[in-house]
């Protein structure tokens, strides 16, 4: 809906000079009962208002007949009337109205053009000029949504699906790769051919992790997530995460610390997620950690608020890594974003795994957050809720 301006609200209403008698306003208003306010109009410029309430309360008044009927129309009307262009688009006049006149904005106004008398603007007209506005543009902003949720929908089918047909293929690759780099049916010859399998199976596996990335993030965009609860001890999925990662931990030449109380407790929950949300978040600071560094794994109890982030069980991941600017903290969480500078520019990934995290951690109701030094290293804080805590046998058997 195209927004009408002042010239579509006006109404003409012939005007009077300053010099005309407040008697002859009246004899006016008298004989035209639907003239609500008559303009005061100077050399073809509005000078002011009459309004007819106000006019005849106070001209009606004892002796007010006598006093103002040979004054003036000046000292009758109203100065603090809101003169427009008429190319002024009706929520500017709003605006206008409300600021000088607050809550008693139901007041009418004059237009101009050129700064020409051309007309009294109506304000009940005004306001319900803006109140179709509202409800068009309601309609407008809910039909862009429906239609964004229709394409966010078709587009994270179309990336489940092409994700689906990425898989098989790529699957049936890695798996002759790996065949042919065991020498599962003999020697390669020549020898330099084994380096291109082994290079096949590494790209292989790679692509496959990151379109596994993909398919997770439009799933879970969709809703479709679902949670495979269990009773298991979270230090089980560490040490497993721990023994895969070994040897990236060797390769980038890291000290590995891990801090973990002995009275930990069960926990009820997917194993799947929180061994990915580990692997997502270890890989991160062993990417992102320069040789020499030092990545820390630590578990803890959170018994109340108080500098856990809530209570529950929290997961953090810490290394002296190159960190992450203070107005980045909360972008890297989102989807495809990565920490740019000279030493993670080089650092391969489809920058989803941390907001895979937290979107795991969130559906198991916890959160997931960052805290960073630029230059000094990253920790990454895993908040899993208290109800998800198990304690005690009898509430392990009860899950078993």
């Amino acid at each position: 809906m195209i927004s009408p301006c002042a010239r579509d609200l006006a109404v003409w209403v012939a005007p009077v000079s300053p010099g005309t008698t407040c008697a002859a306003v009246f004899e006016r208003l008298l004989s035209e009962p639907d003239a609500r306010s008559i303009p005061v109009v100077k050399h073809g410029r509005p000078i002011g208002i009459v309004s007819r309430k106000n006019f005849l309360l106070t001209y009606v008044r004892m002796y007010g007949a006598e006093i103002y009927g040979r004054k003036p129309v000046t000292r009758l009307m109203e100065r603090d009337v809101l003169i427009v262009d008429a190319e002024t688009r009706c929520e500017a006049i709003n605006d206008l109205a409300r600021t000088a006149f607050g809550e008693d904005r139901m007041r009418p106004f004059l237009v101009t053009e050129n700064g020409i008398y051309t007309g009294v603007g109506d304000a009940p007209r005004l306001m319900m000029v803006m109140a179709d506005l509202a409800t068009s543009r309601a309609a407008a902003l809910e039909e862009e949504t429906r239609r964004a949720e229709a394409a966010s929908a078709s587009k994270t089918q179309f990336l489940a699906n092409m994700s689906h047909e990425l898989r098989t293929p790529l699957n049936a690759i890695i798996g002759f790769a790996d065949l042919m780099r065991q020498k599962m049916l003999g020697e390669i010859s020549p020898s330099r051919y084994g380096e291109y399998v082994d290079d096949i199976y590494s790209s292989g596996v790679h692509l496959l992790g990151m379109i596994n990335e993909l398919l997770d993030m439009a799933k879970i965009e969709s809703g479709h997530v679902e949670l495979r609860e269990t009773a298991f001890h979270p230090m089980e999925i560490g040490f497993d995460v721990l023994r895969m990662l070994r040897q990236s931990i060797a390769d980038a030449r890291l000290d590995l610390r891990i801090d973990v109380p002995e009275d930990l407790p069960f926990v009820l929950a997917d194993q799947d997620q929180i061994r990915r949300v580990l692997i997502n978040l270890l890989s991160n600071a062993i990417k992102y950690t320069p040789p020499g560094g030092t990545v820390t794994l630590r578990l803890c109890m959170c018994p109340d608020a108080h500098g856990c982030g809530g209570e529950g069980m929290r997961l953090t991941v810490e290394d002296t890594g190159v960190g992450i600017p203070a107005h980045k903290l909360e972008k890297v969480l989102d989807p495809f974003e990565q920490v740019e500078n000279s030493f993670t520019r080089s650092r391969p990934g489809t920058g989803l795994g941390l907001s895979l995290s937290r979107a795991m951690i969130e559906a198991h109701g916890g959160r997931l957050w960052l805290e960073s030094v630029l230059g000094a290293g990253t920790k990454a804080h895993a908040l899993l809720p208290a109800e998800r805590i198990v304690h005690g046998r009898s509430e392990l058997a009860a899950t078993a």
